[in-house]
């Protein structure tokens, strides 16, 4: 009897044991959570990569089709008259703090992909539900060949200018010839160009061409958002201007999909993708590069390391007196860039170490 009592005794766990074992579970716990977690934010950012990939191969069967690259649009232009949320053509600015807001978030969707109706590529309302005001429902039966269009996907020929000839109508933005500094607004996408029309921001004309895209195949609905009410930041103490918004809507959320705000490409951490591209020299003609300016400017696309000899000094300092770039940017005519897992960058240094940002940025570059 006693030696049984003794093997219960034996047998037991003392608090400190007790103790050392689940001191040992949370810290096996610990290492499995961050392996995962590691192992997540690698598959994220593999798949980040995989769809920069793919924009790059689209962005080049684009640029076989109409001989340039997507223009930049940014916000709405308020300084031009514009109401385009996103759509507007943007002219480099100047000064360099300023340049480094010359991305779009809302042009590889809109010319990769193309979407709604004819209000997108410059050709007036299609009357059908909503638009104009009261709304027209015509039957398919009903409509002319130029009406007969509401694709899913799919565009016209954005014409010589890459902005559905918005830049050469001698209308554009209300009157005159010459383009504003502050660009060209949506509502000046018209065919007025094409004759002696009237110019009534949501033309009635049934023009029909050919039309081109979609130029990326998606099969992951995740990778496409919107953006509520876009708008430049105030730069302000050696911060850098930026774009900004309110939300990023998803499939499913409300207001999503309603025609009031562009389409964005999101990264797999959900952050919407910029692209940077040089600025044509003269915003007519997008063929022409202004050589002046290379991405190396770029602040943020800047790598946060270099491998011996890959940097080149470029023309500006950053907040930091940095000028080191890579010949990767000096070379590229455009780039996409995604802010990483943290979703964070600087756009006035190129390393932020005090708030850990820009160390996964993603910068792909497009010859």
């Amino acid at each position: 009897m006693l030696r049984l009592e003794s093997d219960r005794r034996a047998r037991a766990f003392t608090i400190t044991e007790m103790l050392v074992t689940v001191g040992v579970i949370v810290i096996l716990a610990g290492i499995l959570i961050t392996t995962l977690s590691k192992a997540a934010r690698t598959a994220q950012q593999g798949r980040t990569v995989q769809l920069m990939n793919a924009i790059n191969d689209a962005i080049s069967r684009f640029e076989t089709d109409h001989g340039y690259l997507p223009p930049v649009l940014g916000p709405q232009s308020t300084a031009a008259g514009g109401v385009g949320h996103g759509r507007d053509l943007l002219a480099l600015p100047d000064g360099f703090q300023e340049q480094q807001a010359y991305y779009s978030l809302t042009s590889l969707p809109e010319f990769l992909l193309g979407y709604d109706d004819r209000r997108m590529d410059g050709y007036g309302y299609v009357p059908e539900g909503g638009n104009p005001s009261p709304p027209i429902t015509l039957s398919p039966s009903d409509m002319t060949p130029g009406q007969r269009e509401h694709p899913a996907l799919g565009f016209r020929s954005p014409g010589p200018d890459g902005f559905w000839n918005a830049t050469l109508n001698p209308r554009f933005g209300g009157g005159g010839s010459n383009v504003s500094a502050s660009g060209v607004p949506f509502a000046s996408r018209n065919p007025g160009n094409l004759g002696n029309v009237s110019y009534s921001g949501n033309n009635g004309h049934t023009l029909q061409g050919k039309v081109y895209g979609p130029y990326l195949d998606l099969k992951d609905a995740t990778v496409i958002g919107e953006v509520q009410d876009m708008a430049f930041s105030n730069g302000s103490g050696g911060t850098a201007d930026g774009q900004v918004w309110d939300r990023v809507l998803l499939p499913g959320d409300a207001g999503y999909a309603d025609g009031n705000n562009p389409k964005v490409f999101l990264d797999y951490w959900g952050n919407p993708l910029r692209y940077y591209r040089r600025p044509p020299a003269d915003v007519r003609d997008p063929r022409l590069f202004d050589e002046t300016f290379s991405l190396a400017e770029v602040i943020a696309l800047r790598p946060n390391s270099f491998e011996t000899g890959a940097d080149v000094n470029s023309r500006y300092n950053d907040a930091n007196g940095d000028s080191s770039a890579s010949r990767a940017l000096v070379a590229s005519r455009y780039a996409l860039f995604s802010p990483g897992a943290d979703g964070k960058s600087a756009d006035d240094v190129r390393i932020d170490a005090e708030n850990d940002y820009n160390a996964d940025n993603i910068v792909e570059t497009g010859k």
